[in-house]
């Protein structure tokens, strides 16, 4: 073991929340690549073996020490990775994620570990899935991206002997270290003033079901697309407008929000990365966020007017994103008793999730991004020239999957006519 290590905000904030409900599973987090070839079980082992001795998070141990909560970080970790050939399956996808599923539902202990899962399913003789899963304790979203990206390099340059890219510096020691010094030092106060000016006299929680305080984070999942046609659509509306196309997509889901409840001041989530030094950008680490981005709308504005709203309030946010959301709902007296969040939260993740695993191209595709409080909107634009994949998570205790399944469809029809929104007087239109 090495010495002690003191929790990242994020960190304790799952943790926490991990010891309050012991039998959530919604902390478990997955996705798995659809690699387009055969993957040598052998060398991709190989692979992982070298890629967790080279992440602390994934040998992480959480436990109290001489000076409280703190990890651990194992010397080694015995990596399993589970092989299935099921290509012999009367439907050898749907067999797998039946297994991944499965797996979803199953206890990591944070004392003992290992919080990590690999398994590799060959689905064909061209085909193989590698699924991969961790506790939300250890890593988030942006460092499985950093992880894969690794393991696809290190299998890449076993498998046909070309040179490993080198490995950026940085440590886990740093990032908690930088972690913890934000937390002490005035950017942090700065930060906290910020958000509560920013929150101040907010008085309604934007919600498409009678929310309440529910016993569970776990969600049902529903998925639509928008046709590469509508998104070129979007992205010419964006630089109509001088924003960004993420900041349009923002701007739609607060107005379709507010048509479907009018609510006018009107609080979404947006997840960030809560990483803004370079350090933090290249080590994998449990340090993500969630910010409020507050829009002020009626009937009278244009989508125009909301967009502008969607492009200043996120820039805002990325420049105070570090503060942490668990602080900030605790010093909002708006929020209902038992809420953990500000509303519905809109995911965009706008990167190149294509990989080479031994020269075989590879897609990404997410099964759980973490816990879902109410409504999640998740928005992947995987930049192959597909367009976009819709996909909300909501709450299972709140919403029905006919339900979820709805408002995508709602969501989709919206974003596909945003040139009409455009030329419409107002948001009601």
């Amino acid at each position: 073991m090495t010495a002690e290590l003191p929790l990242s905000l994020a960190q304790t904030g799952v943790w926490l929340a991990q010891q309050l409900n012991p039998d959530e599973r919604s902390f478990n987090i997955a996705e798995y690549c659809d690699i387009e070839g055969p993957v040598d079980p052998v060398l991709f082992e190989a692979a992982l073996r070298e890629v967790v001795a080279a992440t602390p998070a994934l040998r992480a141990r959480f436990g109290i020490g001489a000076e409280g909560l703190c990890q651990y970080i194992d010397d080694t970790v015995d990596v399993t990775l589970h092989c299935f050939d099921l290509v012999d399956e009367p439907d050898p996808r749907a067999a797998a994620e039946r297994w991944m599923a499965d797996n979803l539902a199953e206890e990591y202990d944070l004392a003992t570990g290992p919080l990590f899962t690999w398994a590799l399913f060959a689905i064909g003789p061209e085909r193989t899935l590698w699924y991969r899963a961790a506790h939300h304790v250890a890593v988030d979203g942006f460092a499985f991206a950093l992880i894969a990206s690794h393991v696809a390099d290190v299998y890449t340059a076993l498998a046909t002997g070309a040179p490993r890219s080198p490995r950026p510096p940085g440590t886990l020691e740093q990032a908690i270290a930088a972690d913890t010094a934000y937390q002490a030092g005035e950017e942090f106060a700065q930060d906290r003033r910020f958000w509560l000016d920013r929150m101040a006299g907010w008085g309604e929680v934007v919600a498409l079901t009678d929310w309440h305080p529910t016993r569970t984070q776990a969600s049902h999942r529903e998925s639509g697309h928008l046709a590469p046609a509508d998104l070129d659509a979007l992205r010419s509306a964006a630089r109509d407008l001088d924003v960004t196309w993420p900041e349009v997509v923002m701007a739609a889901v607060a107005v379709w929000l507010h048509r479907a409840t009018g609510v006018r001041d009107l609080v979404v989530g947006l997840p960030v990365t809560a990483r803004t030094e370079p350090l933090l950008r290249r080590v994998p680490a449990m340090l993500t966020n969630v910010v409020p981005l507050r829009f002020e709308l009626s009937p009278e504005l244009d989508f125009a007017s909301v967009a502008a709203q969607a492009s200043d309030r996120l820039r805002e946010a990325m420049a105070h994103q570090r503060y942490p959301q668990e602080r900030l709902v605790r010093e909002l007296p708006a929020l209902p008793g038992g809420r953990r969040q500000f509303g519905p939260d809109i995911n965009i993740m706008s990167f190149n999730y294509g990989l080479g695993y031994g020269g075989h191209p590879a897609t990404v595709h997410n099964l759980r991004p973490g816990p879902v409080d109410d409504l999640t909107v998740n928005v992947y634009d995987r930049m192959d020239g597909h367009g976009l994949d819709i996909v909300l998570d909501g709450n299972a205790e709140l919403y029905a999957s006919t339900e979820i399944a709805a408002h995508v469809a709602d969501l989709v029809s919206l974003l596909s006519s945003v040139a009409g929104l455009l030329e419409a007087d107002s948001i009601t239109s």
